[in-house]
């Protein structure tokens, strides 16, 4: 697997050293091999103008989750003595790279082995769509499900780029975590969350956040989607 991680990261390197804007085009993503969604293929009425949307991968549900004395969302368990905080924006493209090709070794290896939990925290570099989708996997919490919203926005991330309605695609994946859609709805019409997400966008832009991922581990900084080796090499030292 580290291996993989490796050629993946040479290959895209020039893409993701700085994670940029929207993409201009790309392609319509289809639903992966082995991989069972909870609703069927076909979108809600409402969604007609959505690009196919994957099934989330829902590995984290057995692993222990809650909330910060600052409200933020962990993974992994409390006590945990390496915590390894991730600063992210769910439309930036390098930060969907870490979330599908080096978070799941970081998972394997530290976080359901209790050696390490990670923290999310909020960062809304790229416009109006990024508190959408903060908003979305917020409420998606509110129903003990941020995780499974988290990774299924992420791993969707091409399609919500290019559909012309972001918020039924956003609905369209609240169905695939088997979120209660009046609820979720409530909670976006409400707007509860966006003054607790946009308060933890300034934080983090104080904290010297100026790019996107960012994660602070045991007071290493590491800047970027960065090899699963460098991650390793921190918290082993730990």
């Amino acid at each position: 697997m580290i291996q993989r991680h490796l050629i993946l990261l040479l290959i895209i390197a020039p893409v993701i050293a700085a994670c940029g804007g929207t993409p201009s085009a790309a392609p319509t993503l289809e639903r992966p091999t082995g991989i069972v969604s909870t609703v069927p293929d076909a979108a809600p009425a409402s969604a007609t103008t959505t690009p196919a949307l994957t099934a989330p991968i829902t590995t984290e549900a057995v692993l222990e989750r809650g909330r910060t004395a600052e409200g933020y969302h962990y993974l992994g368990k409390a006590d945990a003595p390496v915590t390894i905080l991730e600063f992210s924006d769910f439309f930036c493209t390098a930060c969907a790279f870490h979330i599908e090709e080096i978070e799941p070794a970081i998972i394997e290896a530290y976080v359901a082995t209790g050696k390490a939990r990670i923290v999310y925290r909020h960062l809304l570099q790229l416009g109006e769509e990024s508190l959408r989708a903060a908003e979305a996997a917020e409420c998606a919490g509110d129903q003990g499900k941020f995780w499974e919203m988290r990774d299924a926005i992420y791993r969707n991330q091409t399609s919500l780029y290019t559909t012309s309605d972001v918020g039924a695609a956003l609905a369209y994946l609240a169905q695939t975590v088997d979120l209660n859609l009046d609820e979720y709805n409530a909670c976006l019409q409400s707007r509860r969350h966006r003054a607790r997400i946009e308060a933890d966008f300034r934080a983090a832009q104080d904290a010297g956040v100026r790019s996107r991922p960012v994660f602070d581990i045991a007071g290493t900084r590491l800047i970027g989607a960065r090899p699963f080796e460098e991650f390793q090499a921190i918290i082993e030292k730990q």
